[in-house]
């Protein structure tokens, strides 16, 4: 475990140095995390929200931060016209 502790730094640099001009790349890994960063607080935080053997609703609480993000941004591509 205490190997994995330089892994992060190394990302990120991997990440700085190689994705900063693919912008649609980075932007999809961050998605692509943050929607697994929502499903797993949505599970610890509303343990009776779990269903057993079922997972939508998590599942709904990434959908919902997906519609949210997606409305935010068309909100913002209107008024940016």
């Amino acid at each position: 475990m205490l190997l994995l502790v330089p892994l992060g730094p190394v990302a990120g640099l991997c990440g700085d140095y190689f994705l900063s001009g693919h912008e649609e790349i980075l932007g999809a890994i961050m998605l692509f995390a943050s929607g697994g960063i929502i499903y797993l607080i949505f599970q610890d935080i509303a343990p009776q929200s779990r269903l057993e053997e079922h997972w939508a609703p998590p599942i709904g609480a990434v959908l919902g931060f997906c519609l949210a993000l997606f409305s935010e941004m068309l909100v913002n591509t209107a008024y940016h016209i």
